[in-house]
C-alpha cells in the first residue's frame, strides 16, 4: 500500500485524477472513492475535499482528457499558416484524440454513468464544450473578413468539419465495433479536408 500524502493539497488533485483514471479504465465504474484515495496514496478526507462526489471526479477526469486535445490546438491555428497545410493537421489532431483508446474507452464509461448516475448529466449539460470547435470558427471568421475563405457560418462550418473527420464510423466505436487503422483515417481525412477546401476557397 502507497504511503499516505502529506503534501498540499494542490498536490494531492493531479494524484487523486490520475488514480481515478486509471482505475475507472481498468475496473469501469465499479470503482469507489476510498478505493482511489488508497491508490493515490492520501486519504479518504482529502479527496472528498476535492471531489465530494464519485459524479464530480468522474467529471473532473473528462475535461482532463479534454484539455489534452485543446493545448496542441494553438499550433495548428497560426494565423499565417496556408488552411491547406493547418487543415490536415487539424484533421489528423482530433483523430488522433478521440480514436485514442483511452478516450474511447472513457467515452463508453460515460455513457454507462449517464445511465447509473442521473445526476452526472446536469453535469455534463454544464460543462463548457466545443474549446476547439470555437476556435476552428474564429479562426474561419477572421480568414472570411479578409477575403481568404467564403463560410457564410463560421460555427456551423466548424462543427461539419470536425464531424466529418471523425467520420460515420465514430458512433460504432463507441458501441464496441473496430477501431479504424490509422491509414483509413488519414484517407477520411485527406478528402474531408480536400472537400472542404474546394467549397471555402472556391471564388
Amino acid at each position: 500500500m502507497k504511503k499516505r500524502a502529506k503534501g498540499r493539497p494542490m498536490k494531492a488533485r493531479p494524484l487523486i485524477l490520475a488514480s481515478a483514471e486509471a482505475l475507472f479504465l481498468e475496473h469501469g465504474l465499479d470503482v469507489n472513492l476510498d478505493q482511489i484515495a488508497v491508490h493515490a496514496g492520501t486519504t479518504r478526507q482529502t479527496l472528498y475535499n476535492h471531489f465530494p462526489s464519485k459524479s464530480d471526479l468522474l467529471m473532473e477526469v473528462f475535461a482532463t482528457l479534454k484539455e489534452r486535445l485543446q493545448m496542441p490546438f494553438g499550433s495548428c491555428s497560426d494565423d499565417s499558416t496556408p488552411l491547406s497545410t493547418l487543415l490536415p493537421a487539424l484533421g489528423r489532431l482530433v483523430q488522433a484524440h478521440f480514436y485514442d483508446e483511452t478516450t474511447v474507452r472513457f467515452q463508453r464509461l460515460l455513457v454507462v454513468a449517464l445511465v447509473q448516475m442521473p445526476d452526472l448529466l446536469s453535469a455534463v449539460q454544464q460543462r463548457p464544450t466545443g474549446v476547439v470547435r470555437d476556435a476552428l470558427a474564429a479562426m474561419l471568421a477572421a480568414r472570411a473578413k479578409r477575403g481568404e475563405v467564403h463560410v457564410q457560418h463560421p460555427e456551423e462550418a466548424a462543427k461539419a468539419f470536425l464531424g466529418a473527420v471523425l467520420g460515420s464510423m465514430y458512433p460504432t466505436v463507441l458501441m464496441g465495433g473496430r477501431m479504424p487503422e490509422k491509414d483509413e483515417l488519414e484517407r477520411l481525412n485527406l478528402e474531408v479536408c480536400a472537400t472542404f477546401l474546394s467549397v471555402w476557397e472556391a471564388a
